[in-house]
């Protein structure tokens, strides 16, 4: 089988397009839709003359009293230099007189307005409404969060050549200020072609900072330091003993008493938190949570080391004891390879992760099942493992999810196809006795009223029939069936998916009994992400558990946060695995944001957790508001927020976030599902 999205191609561009009741932006790549309210028709005037000031894709130009988002949305106003005047209050109204301002209405898709007039911002549970008095021109800019390495680098397996090669990656980072925390500010790095000799174009110049990292010529050391060396603007140069240097007069050790790799993972985490932090200083920010109960334990003036240079500012980083923060860091993604020529290529995408890396041998027992399990168990080969690594969401109750990704899965991620038309999805039943799922899946994917899906269903395929399903191009395919060792289980035979020529579906869940080789295939064939099944399960637990997963991608959840839920919730969610891309999504999340709520009483008093996952255009470095009113406090994300004090005048929002995930009972409701009697509270 080969790759058919191997190498970099040319990305599509949001659209904005009028609808019967306003505008919609399109995202074709990461298959995005945006719907902003107008007070009436409007028509959208494509341009590449707005004057925003900021990097956008597609630019459009349209006449209006007002503009609804369909969400309680924070807007930032800016002015014409880009100083953030103001950030609406999402509980009540925020008015600014008239004048030229550009607002950051950003939700699914990254999009900018630029007008003349006066501003009245009034939010509700799950509206945003901007005014601005009378009919206005409104400039608009629109860019995909879908991030594309700007190019390749052809390196050999040189160790020198290598190590030249990773310090180009910074060349990738929009600045090296306090900002580059942010996710919006960190480009893709250049992807790695192996070659016979070593080719940097110079649009790959990485900044001047002054910063290196001194590691011995071998390969274990540079995957290390990768991510931090990407995040840095360091230069990885060979040396005896690992250390950070740090101008001309200071350095650092990076072998301590807890080794390596574990010294790098605490300096990279050190460094983007605190940035994070610090950024706080500039022109553009949110009251962070974790710097408001940190600010005074620190050895530094916030504002102060805000101005100071790359060096300086790494500097006063390393005063703080890694202790002091270690409690407020997000969760971490790990990867885990072995240290080989051939994982080589797999390092751009390391960086632009900030992943934290190991490079222990991995084992099939530290992800499945060994071969000694229980019969009707898959045991994982060990080749498999070694053409592949393993990513890991890790969080602070110590659990974590893992998916064995291909470096198949990271290309057909950046080359996905360009489609602006509804998401795609297949429903496919191979066999009757399994169709109490089917129905059940029915009025699941799809029930959205703001996106648009095209579910199509399906049942009792030919081996050709299934093979043009995930051949054809599509969002995603819900098998529901039998998996053997010959494959999928057709009417007529089997189809192994490994004979696929090409695979066209981005994504898929195969609730079949054992399908994790089979899913395995359609990453190598074309795929980003899925979730399979590692041994038998029994056909009521499948249709449970199928449907829950279903409910989840459909809200905008994430693979791997999909994964994390039903792990949790149902008794035969270890059996079911990640593969590829976790962070992989098939729909969007209405807020902008996959949270789960976990509802706890104590006394009279309800407390809520908040789990908030990252999907591919929120990373490290981001935030979240819960817009409660107890809290109004942005915090860095992902990890689990609380436990929070909630008012009465709070739930309401809770449950008209159909989009919410509420853990109830050991149950997992949709927020509109939930009523104030279920939980003991009076309305």
């Amino acid at each position: 089988m080969e790759s058919p999205r191997s190498g970099i191609s040319s990305t599509g561009d949001p659209v904005i397009k009028s609808t019967g009741d306003g505008i919609a932006i399109v995202d074709p790549i990461e298959r995005k839709r945006y719907r902003l309210a107008t007070n009436e028709p409007v028509e959208v005037n494509d341009t590449t003359e707005t004057g925003i000031p900021y990097p956008v894709d597609s630019e459009a130009e349209i006449t209006t009293k007002t503009l609804t988002l369909p969400t309680q949305n924070s807007v930032y106003a800016y002015d014409k230099t880009g100083l953030m005047l103001v950030e609406s209050n999402p509980k009540g109204t925020t008015s600014l007189s008239k004048g030229e301002y550009y607002l950051d209405i950003s939700g699914s898709v990254k999009l900018y307005a630029g007008i003349n007039s006066s501003v009245d911002i009034h939010s509700n549970a799950d509206r945003t409404r901007i005014n601005f008095g009378a009919s206005t021109s409104v400039a608009l800019g629109a860019r995909s969060y879908h991030t594309q390495p700007a190019g390749s680098i052809r390196t050999t397996t040189d160790i020198g050549d290598v190590m030249q090669t990773v310090s180009a990656f910074s060349s990738a980072l929009k600045t090296t200020k306090p900002e580059r925390s942010y996710p919006t500010l960190r480009g893709h790095p250049p992807i790695i072609e192996l070659d016979q000799e070593l080719t940097i174009p110079s649009q790959f110049d990485p900044p001047e900072t002054g910063i290196s990292i001194e590691i011995p010529p071998e390969l274990r050391s540079i995957f290390v330091v990768t991510p931090l060396a990407y995040y840095l603007g360091a230069k990885v140069k060979p040396g005896s003993v690992p250390r950070l240097v740090i101008g001309s007069e200071c350095s650092l050790s990076l072998s301590d008493e807890d080794g390596f790799e574990s010294t790098v993972e605490r300096l990279l985490k050190q460094t983007v938190f605190l940035d994070c932090l610090v950024r706080a200083a500039g022109p553009s920010s949110n009251p962070l949570q974790e710097r408001h109960e940190l600010e005074s334990t620190l050895q530094f003036d916030i504002k102060t080391v805000y101005n100071q240079s790359p060096i300086e500012r790494l500097r006063s980083y390393l005063e703080v004891p890694f202790n002091v923060i270690e409690s407020y860091l997000p969760d971490w993604k790990e990867s885990r390879l072995s240290p080989t020529e051939d994982k080589i290529p797999y390092l751009p995408f390391l960086a632009n992760d900030l992943a934290v890396v190991k490079t222990e041998a991995i084992r099939s027992g530290d992800f499945g099942r060994s071969s000694k399990t229980k019969a009707g168990s898959y045991s994982e080969s060990q080749s498999s493992l070694n053409e592949s690594i393993e990513q890991r969401w890790n969080d602070d109750s110590l659990s974590s999810i893992a998916a064995r990704t291909p470096l198949t899965a990271f290309y057909n991620d950046i080359n996905r196809t360009v489609r602006t038309g509804p998401i795609d999805i297949e429903v496919i039943c191979n066999d009757p006795r399994m169709s109490e799922e089917f129905v059940a899946l029915y009025g699941t994917y799809g029930n959205r009223e703001d996106i648009p899906f095209e579910v199509t269903t399906r049942y009792d395929l030919t081996v050709s029939e299934l093979a043009t399903v995930f051949e054809r191009t599509s969002d995603f395919v819900h098998y529901i069936g039998h998996t053997e060792e010959e494959g999928f289980r057709c009417v007529n035979g089997y189809l192994d998916a490994w004979s696929l020529e090409t695979v066209g579906t981005d994504a898929f869940l195969l609730n079949s009994c054992r399908s994790y080789d089979q899913g395995l295939a359609l990453l190598q064939g074309g795929s980003i992400g899925g979730i399979a099944t590692f041994e038998d399960i029994d056909n009521v637990d499948a249709v449970q558990t199928g449907s829950a997963i279903a409910q989840l991608l459909n809200q905008g959840f994430p693979l791997y946060a999909a994964t994390n839920i039903i792990r949790e919730k149902s008794a035969v969610g270890e059996s079911y695995r990640l593969l590829g891309k976790g962070s992989t999504a098939i729909s969007q999340c209405r807020a902008g944001l996959p949270v789960r709520f976990s509802i706890t009483q104590e006394g009279d008093q309800h407390k809520f957790r908040l789990k908030v996952y990252t999907k591919d255009e929120v990373r490290i470095g981001s935030t979240y508001q819960p817009h409660l009113n107890s809290t109004d406090a942005y915090h860095l994300i992902p990890k689990e927020i609380g436990p929070i004090p909630v008012e009465k005048s709070d739930f309401p929002k809770i449950t008209e976030m159909s989009e919410a995930a509420i853990l109830l009972d050991d149950e997992v409701r949709k927020g509109d599902d939930v009523t104030f009697k279920e939980i003991g509270i009076l309305p």
